[in-house]
């Protein structure tokens, strides 16, 4: 059997880089939009663990696995073992849970976890953050993570800043308002100024009325607006933004359809793909109306199939080319029951050519092995084959 200094490092390297990926591991790093590729926004990396065991084994595999250890990183590192903490930290912060990164570490951070406990505001300027100056040593990060942490008691009474973000290509925001007062890399809107290259930004949170104020945002590069959960300000505040790259929106799940008329106003004609979550909302409130009234130039529309209203097409969809169906289950239409039937009947009667002249292609996501195998699904994609839309499983 080969040992570890009998196979090139170059194998090496890639058998654990295999060995570190998991089904969530595109979701937790993407800057590009792909259909249903989402995570929530506390998912964390599921092969961390898989990473320690490795750098364990011996000094070798230490250093061939350490910019895999190093990737994604929580601050403050109160996750990892003092052990790994150790080589992150100079001799002095070794005990400091939040302690500097040297650049040998530092470059190796693709991902990072800042909770909003780390960025407590109890001293006035010029006292620094110590979370902030391990991200600003981060020159290679390109997703960013701001998670509220619950019940988590959190001062924020002086003003901080926000370190410049060139490389950042993903954000991931949940906002906290008390938090967002600071300014700097607890506001949104500053940390999105110093984040020029930014492509996929996920927003979720309440918004109060006087964070109205804030000056627009720029962001000339973003093509992916992820919306959690956000209330009717929230929605008025980005009308306000410049996004000429937009064209990807993903909506989690909704409050109110009709809050969402200022942001179609806006961006609107320039949506090409609206992908919906697995919310029982959509199926309750016919979100896809507004979407369609909204997105005169929409090309793709993703949803799940059993979470979302039967589509109500009141004029044709002349540019809607691609439609997305995801199979997963919930416990309404227990899959093969006559409801399933039913829900399902009605969503593929609704894409007739009459209805979507250009549509060519309904991809089905998810595990529809046992429902293709049917013969009632036949039975429903017939009419659909004969006029020339192909309908597969990804």
């Amino acid at each position: 059997m080969p040992t570890s200094t009998s196979l090139p490092v170059e194998l090496w390297l890639e058998i654990f880089r295999w060995a570190t990926l998991t089904p969530s591991t595109h979701a937790l790093y993407a800057t590009k939009y792909l259909p249903f590729d989402v995570m929530a926004i506390h998912g964390s990396d599921e092969a961390k663990s898989t990473k320690r065991a490795l750098s364990l084994v011996c000094k070798q595999w230490r250093a061939w696995t350490e910019p895999l250890l190093y990737e994604d990183i929580v601050i403050p590192m109160a996750d990892l073992p003092l052990g790994d903490r150790m080589p992150l930290c100079a001799p002095s912060y070794r005990e400091d849970k939040t302690a500097t990164l040297r650049i040998p570490c530092a470059h190796w951070v693709r991902r990072v976890q800042l909770p909003y406990s780390s960025t407590t505001v109890t001293s006035p300027p010029p006292s620094p953050i110590k979370a902030v100056e391990v991200l600003a040593s981060c020159q290679s990060v390109e997703v960013l993570v701001r998670t509220a942490d619950t019940f988590s008691p959190m001062a924020f009474e002086f003003e901080t800043d926000c370190p410049p973000l060139p490389s950042l290509k993903r954000l991931d925001w949940w906002h906290h308002n008390e938090a967002a007062r600071t300014g700097g890399i607890n506001s949104l809107s500053h940390v999105l100024k110093n984040a020029p290259n930014l492509e996929y930004l996920s927003i979720g949170g309440e918004l109060w009325p006087h964070f109205m104020n804030e000056p627009p945002v720029c962001l000339p590069r973003l093509t992916t607006l992820h919306l959690r959960r956000v209330n009717a300000f929230f929605v008025l505040q980005m009308s306000r933004w410049s996004l000429p790259a937009l064209e990807h929106v993903v909506f989690d799940q909704i409050q109110n359809a009709d809050v969402y008329w200022p942001f179609w106003k806006v961006f609107g004609a320039q949506v090409r793909t609206v992908e919906l979550g697995v919310s029982l909302k959509f199926y309750i409130r016919d979100f896809l109306s507004f979407v369609f009234s909204g997105c005169p130039n929409l090309e793709e529309l993703n949803y799940y199939v059993l979470f979302t209203h039967v589509p109500q097409v009141e004029h044709p969809q002349e540019s809607i080319r691609t439609i997305g169906l995801h199979a997963f289950s919930n416990a309404f239409f227990r899959i093969g029951s006559p409801e399933f039937w039913s829900q399902l009947r009605q969503h593929f009667e609704a894409f007739t050519e009459a209805n979507f002249p250009s549509l060519r292609r309904i991809k089905l996501y998810g595990e529809w092995t046992p429902i293709v195998k049917d013969a009632e699904f036949e039975l429903l994609v017939r009419p659909l084959r004969d006029w020339g839309c192909i309908v597969e499983m990804v």
